[in-house]
């Protein structure tokens, strides 16, 4: 159930044109969806070992590329539900949740397929190395929404 919003929330940031408001989040996001996510968000950088700082490297325009990091994205996806039995990311899930947000619908429609198909490329069936081409794309293609958590 909370898979179809929280699943967003792995790769949404609010930008305003021009500046860059990293470590905040959309308006849309719930205090009760950053409680949720927080746990996911907590196994995962248990699971990984990614540091802190990684994460928030992201946040700020920066792209490590410690294999930690690179496993956290997608570890995030698999705890959210994204993956499907392919073990690829399921854009489907992704856009149901922007169907409610008309602002960012058009805009989502069009980088997910882009970015998956770039992603699956470049990854040559590394699920961790996927995630985070994946993600590094949607960050340049979609900057204001983008979120890593």
């Amino acid at each position: 159930m909370w898979s179809s919003v929280l699943v967003p929330l792995l790769v949404l940031c609010l930008i305003q044109p021009s500046t860059v408001h990293c470590g905040t989040r959309p308006r849309f996001v719930s205090d009760k969806m950053i409680k949720i996510a927080a746990t996911v968000v907590n196994a995962c950088q248990t699971q990984t070992g990614v540091a802190t700082v990684d994460i928030e490297a992201v946040r700020n325009g920066e792209w490590p590329e410690t294999p930690e990091l690179k496993c956290y994205m997608y570890c995030l996806w698999e705890q959210f539900g994204l993956v499907d039995d392919n073990r690829e990311l399921n854009v489907n899930a992704m856009l149901s949740f922007f169907q409610r947000i008309p602002a960012y619908r058009l805009e989502v429609r069009m980088v997910l397929p882009e970015c998956r198909r770039i992603g699956k490329y470049l990854a040559k069936g590394d699920n961790c190395e996927y995630a985070y081409t994946f993600n590094k794309c949607y960050a340049q293609l979609s900057p204001r929404t983008f979120y890593l958590f």
